[in-house]
C-alpha cells in the first residue's frame, strides 16, 4: 500500500458510528486549499463525515457530529436547539472557523458559532482540519475549519419520518433530479421535542421542561454552461424557536429573591449563493459571491417576540476569487482576493440590565469591510512535498494583518511519512466584544498565534495510524475583564498537545480510535483554560452484516475547570451510543439509535452564576423510517 494511500484511510476516514474509509480516487476535499484535493495531498489532518454516515449515525444536531471527532469537545447548554459551540485541540471555541459551502457562517460576526442551530437535514458532508489555515482563510481559523458543505448527493427522492424520547418528532424530504441539461436539488425538514429541563435549579423550576422546533429548507441547482464552465446556486432557509431557562438562586444575604425566567429564542435565517467555476487543463477558477441575513430575538416567554429587548440582526456580503494552476505534475500555484462585508443592523439592541430597557448598539448600522488576498506555493515529488501560503487582511476596524505558513511532508517508504508545518494565526474581535452596550471595548485588537506541528504518518500490519504533536502559542487573548467590566487583550497561552490516530479492522468489525493529550496554561495567571480538558478519547466501530449495520460510538472527555480562575472543576464523563440500521427492502430502511447508553450524569459546560447546571440528555431512544422513491 502507498503512503498516500495510508494517510487517505485513516485521515479521510468517516469516524462514526458507521466508519468508512473513503478512497483517495473518488474523494476529494475541498477545505485544505480552497480547491479540490486528495486528502494525503492536505499537510494538516483531515476528517471527512458524508451523507451516508450522517444517516446511519442518526444525528439529530451538528453537535452529535462533531464531538465524535477526533480532539474536538462541544459546549452545550442543554439538549437539542440550545446554544453550543466546539472547541478544536483545548482552544476557545472563538479560535474554530465555521464555513459553509466554504464561506464563513454570519453568525460568527458576533461570537463563537452556535453550531446547534444549523439543520443537519441540509448537510450532505462535513470536512474537518485540524490547525492552523489562517494562511488560507483569515481570521478564526486558528486551531481548525469546519466546512459543512451541502451541495451533491445521488439522485432520487428520500422520505423519512420518526420519533422518540422528549416527545421528538422528525420529518423530511430530500430529492434530487436532473432539470434543463443541470441538476436540481431540494430540502424540506421538521422537528419539534418537548425537551426537558435543560438548567436545573433546584427548588425554583423543578419540573419545567425546554423544547425545540425547527424549520428548514434548501433549493439548489448546478448546470455545466460549457464544456469547461459550471454555474451553481443556492438558497438556504431555517427557522428555529427553542426554549432556554434563565433561573437562579437568590441571596438572602443581599435581598436577593430566588427568580424563575423561562425564556425563548427564535432566529430565523436566509443564505443566498451564486458560484461559477471554470476547469481549464491547468488553470481552475473560481467566482463567489454570497450574502446572508440571520434574525435573532431572545425574550421572555411571556412576551411576544416582537417585544424582545434582545434582537440581533446580522447582515454577511462576501465576494471571493480563487484561482488554482498547475504549473506542472510537481508545482501547484494558488490565489485569491476574499471582499467580505458584516453588518450589525441599526435595529439591533439588548437588554441594559441597569435599566431593563432595550438599549442599541449605535445610531445606524455597525459594519466592517475585510480584503484578504493569499497566495499559495505547493510542490510534490515523489511522495514527497513542501507547501508555503501567506495573506494578508485589511480590515476597516482593526487595520491590516497577516499571517503566513509552510510546511511539508518527507516520505521515508512508501508506508511511512514525517508531517511538519509552522504557521501564524489571529481571531478579529467580534461585534459584541467591540460594541455590546455597557460590556464592550472598541479599541480591542486581534489575538494572534504561533502555531507548531510535528507527525508521524505510517500503515503497518493493516493498522494505518498517525501520531502527531501541536504547539500553539496564543498572544493578546480576548478575556472579560471584571475590573474595567469589558473585554480586555490581556492573555497569553500555551497549548502543547499530542494526538493519536489508529483504523482498523478486525474481521467484519471496522475500528477507529483518537487520543489527545493537551497541556494547556494562561501564562498571567498560570491556571488551565477554561473547559480544556488534559484528556480526550473517541471509539467508533461499525460493522456490516448482510442488510443489517451495527454501530457503536464511546467518547470520553476529561475533567476540566469551567472558569478562568480554576475554582471550578467539572468530572470527566464516558458516553455510549448505540445505532442500528437494517435495509428490509432496497427503498425501505428501519434506524433505530440508543443515545446515553449508561445513563450517564454529566456536563458539559459550567454554571458559574445561578446556582443551577447544563446537564447533558438523559438516555434516549430514537426510531426512524427511511423511505427511497
Amino acid at each position: 500500500m502507498k503512503l498516500s494511500a495510508v494517510t487517505a484511510a485513516l485521515l479521510a476516514v468517516a469516524p462514526s458510528l458507521a466508519v468508512q474509509a473513503i478512497e483517495v480516487d473518488d474523494t476529494l476535499v475541498v477545505t485544505g486549499d480552497r480547491f479540490a484535493q486528495a486528502p494525503d495531498s492536505v499537510l494538516a489532518p483531515v476528517t471527512v463525515i458524508d451523507r451516508t454516515t450522517i444517516d446511519q449515525l442518526q444525528a439529530k444536531s451538528l453537535a452529535d457530529l462533531l464531538r465524535i471527532l477526533p480532539n474536538v469537545d462541544v459546549n452545550q447548554y442543554g439538549g437539542r436547539g440550545q446554544n453550543a459551540t466546539v472547541t478544536v485541540r483545548g482552544a476557545t471555541s472563538a479560535q474554530t472557523l465555521v464555513l459553509i459551502d466554504g464561506m464563513r457562517a454570519a453568525t460568527g460576526a458576533i461570537g463563537p458559532v452556535n453550531i446547534n442551530a444549523f439543520p443537519v437535514a441540509q448537510v450532505e458532508r462535513i470536512e474537518f482540519i485540524r490547525g492552523a489555515r489562517a494562511s488560507l482563510y483569515g481570521s478564526e481559523a486558528v486551531s481548525g475549519v469546519i466546512n459543512i458543505i451541502t451541495r451533491g448527493g445521488a439522485d432520487g427522492t428520500t422520505l423519512s419520518a420518526g420519533a422518540g424520547s422528549f416527545e421528538r418528532y422528525e420529518a423530511s424530504l430530500r430529492h434530487q433530479s436532473s432539470l434543463a441539461g443541470g441538476t436540481l436539488k431540494a430540502v424540506l425538514a421538521y422537528e419539534d421535542e418537548a425537551g426537558y429541563n435543560v438548567h436545573p435549579v433546584p427548588g425554583v423550576n423543578d419540573g419545567d421542561e425546554h423544547g425545540f422546533t425547527g424549520k428548514s429548507a434548501l433549493l439548489a441547482y448546478q448546470r455545466p454552461l460549457a464544456e469547461r464552465f459550471e454555474l451553481y446556486g443556492a438558497v438556504r432557509w431555517f427557522q428555529n424557536q427553542s426554549q432556554y431557562d434563565n433561573s437562579s438562586l437568590g441571596n438572602p444575604d443581599w435581598g436577593m429573591p430566588d427568580v424563575r425566567e423561562r425564556k425563548e429564542n427564535w432566529v430565523e435565517s436566509f443564505d443566498y449563493q451564486l458560484e461559477a467555476r471554470y476547469r481549464g487543463e491547468r488553470w481552475h477558477s473560481t467566482v463567489q459571491a454570497q450574502t446572508s441575513d440571520s434574525q435573532s430575538y431572545d425574550y421572555i416567554d411571556s412576551l411576544d417576540r416582537q417585544d424582545a429587548p434582545d434582537f440581533a440582526h446580522l447582515r454577511q456580503h462576501n465576494l471571493a476569487w480563487l484561482n488554482q494552476f498547475q504549473a506542472s505534475d510537481a508545482v501547484t500555484l494558488a490565489g485569491g482576493v476574499d471582499w467580505r462585508r458584516e453588518e450589525l443592523r441599526g435595529d439591533s439592541t439588548l437588554l441594559d440590565w441597569s435599566t431593563g430597557e432595550a438599549a442599541p448598539f449605535a445610531d445606524g448600522t455597525l459594519g466592517r469591510d475585510n480584503t484578504g488576498v493569499y497566495g499559495l506555493l505547493r510542490v510534490e515529488e515523489a511522495g514527497h512535498s513542501l507547501e508555503a501560503s501567506i495573506r494578508t487582511d485589511d480590515n476597516e476596524q482593526f487595520g491590516r494583518h497577516n499571517t503566513w505558513q509552510v510546511g511539508g511532508r518527507a516520505a521515508f517508504t512508501d508506508r511511512l511519512a514525517l508531517v511538519a508545518s509552522f504557521g501564524t494565526a489571529f481571531r478579529a474581535p467580534s461585534f459584541y466584544d467591540l460594541y455590546y452596550p455597557g460590556f464592550s471595548n472598541p479599541e480591542l485588537k486581534p489575538e494572534s498565534s504561533d502555531n507548531y506541528e510535528l507527525a508521524l504518518e505510517a500503515g503497518y500490519a493493516g493498522v494505518d495510524w498517525r501520531l502527531g504533536y501541536f504547539r500553539q502559542e496564543a498572544q493578546d487573548l480576548i478575556q472579560f475583564d471584571f475590573a474595567s467590566n469589558r473585554p480586555e487583550n490581556i492573555g497569553e497561552a500555551v497549548i502543547d498537545g499530542i494526538e493519536l490516530e489508529a483504523a482498523f479492522a478486525t474481521g467484519w468489525v471496522d475500528h477507529q480510535l483518537s487520543y489527545g493529550w493537551r497541556d494547556s496554561e494562561d501564562k498571567a495567571t498560570g491556571n488551565q483554560l477554561v473547559a480544556s480538558a488534559r484528556h480526550n478519547a473517541k471509539w467508533n466501530l461499525s460493522a456490516d452484516w448482510q442488510a443489517l449495520n451495527l454501530g457503536a460510538n464511546l467518547i470520553y472527555r476529561g475533567s476540566r475547570y469551567g472558569d478562568a480562575a480554576n475554582s471550578v472543576k467539572l468530572d470527566p464523563y464516558f458516553l455510549v451510543n448505540l445505532a442500528a440500521s437494517y435495509s428490509l427492502t432496497e427503498a425501505l430502511t428501519l434506524r433505530l439509535r440508543l443515545e446515553n447508553l449508561f445513563d450517564e450524569e454529566y456536563l458539559t459546560i459550567a454554571d458559574t452564576f445561578s446556582g443551577g447546571s447544563y446537564p447533558g440528555q438523559e438516555r434516549s431512544v430514537f426510531g426512524l423510517v427511511e423511505y427511497r422513491l
